[in-house]
């Protein structure tokens, strides 16, 4: 259920005069704090000034002076905060001093249970507002959060389509690789490769298959896919931790990975012994699947459907070796069933 947004109205029986009062009561609050002067006990942080100048707004729509805004940058804007990209603040100058600015375009806070708001969306708006030379019609949304780990996951959650944050970002934010117990770039290959753990190991590619299931990219259903998957990851992390750089590579890919964590979890010992196998990769005699599996990873080139082909590769070797067989290539069949050998994926089973 989305967040209870805070309520923006004015108090019963006030009119513009008493508006007009709180807001210079409100102003004069900020100049005291800038000046260094003591602040009333009742309001004493930039949060509690905020929050004022937030419920005394029409629909949340307040004036920022260049002051507040650079106030609320400093003190309130969320720890992990991504970098500030200056050609973003100079295209919201440009729309304040051309007056193409949109005040509708809410820059978003979470109010934290002990009180705390952190600005988890509208740091470059803020700047460029702190950058002008008189103060500039905002709307201000704060979003209460029942913790800081829905705050996180809150801010993690925020995409914009000229700004879409990396997937990095996106885990450091929630702290997901310490969460889960992964190293950050373990942590960071699983939540790429959870689209096809959500999907039973079948790539979604083409803007139409995508548009039927916008799920399994949301970001909030990757990280809950990271959590369900973190025991095997950890186990998998560990088992491939000998092999080279080149190779390891490899081992982290999406369609690899996805695969690797389906035979933890569903043939533990089976697997370790064939990771562990492929990534030291230790004397293997020719046409071992493992073997063949390594000479694939670091030699095919891969064309149209290559995310399948990379289901398809460590399937088909993982086959090979549980049922026995040498393996002297690695053929990808365009369409062809997606099968794992002693897992719910297996070959034969219910269509």
């Amino acid at each position: 259920m989305w967040p209870r947004l805070l309520s923006a109205t004015k108090k019963p029986g006030g009119n513009r005069a008493s508006e007009m009062e709180n807001k210079q009561m409100l102003k004069s609050l900020f100049d005291r704090q800038e000046n260094g002067k003591p602040l009333p006990h009742a309001v004493d942080t930039t949060a509690n000034v905020l929050r004022s100048m937030v419920a005394r707004s029409k629909n949340g729509v307040v004036h920022l002076a260049p002051g507040i805004a650079e106030r609320i940058l400093n003190e309130l804007n969320f720890p992990e905060q991504r970098k500030i990209d200056t050609g973003r603040v100079y295209g919201h100058r440009h729309a304040i001093i051309t007056g193409e600015w949109e005040e509708g375009h809410a820059i978003t806070l979470v109010l934290l249970p002990d009180g705390r708001l952190w600005v988890v969306d509208g740091q470059h708006r803020l700047t460029a507002i702190s950058q002008s030379d008189a103060p500039v019609a905002a709307t201000i949304r704060i979003v209460p959060m029942d913790s800081e780990k829905e705050a996180r996951h809150f801010y993690a959650g925020f995409d914009m389509r000229k700004s879409v944050r990396t997937d990095k970002q996106v885990l450091d934010a929630v702290g997901a690789a310490e969460e889960c117990g992964l190293s950050d770039r373990m942590a960071r290959a699983v939540y790429q490769a959870a689209p096809l753990l959500l999907n039973d190991l079948e790539p979604l590619t083409g803007s139409a298959n995508i548009q039927k299931r916008p799920d399994m990219f949301l970001q909030h259903n990757k990280l809950v896919a990271l959590q369900e998957w973190a025991a095997e990851a950890r186990a998998y992390e560990k088992v491939i931790k000998p092999a080279r750089k080149n190779l390891l590579l490899q081992l982290r890919l999406p369609g690899v990975l996805a695969v690797a964590l389906y035979t933890m979890r569903h043939q533990p010992a089976r697997a370790v012994e064939f990771w562990g196998g492929v990534a030291e990769n230790d004397g293997l005699r020719k046409n071992d699947p493992r073997a063949t599996l390594i000479n694939d990873l670091l030699t095919r080139v891969l064309n149209n459907g290559s995310i399948r082909q990379r289901v398809q590769q460590p399937s088909l070797a993982w086959n090979a070796f549980c049922e026995g067989r040498d393996l002297k290539i690695i053929k990808c069949i365009d369409g062809s069933p997606i099968t794992v050998w002693g897992t719910p994926l297996a070959k034969g089973r219910p269509a």
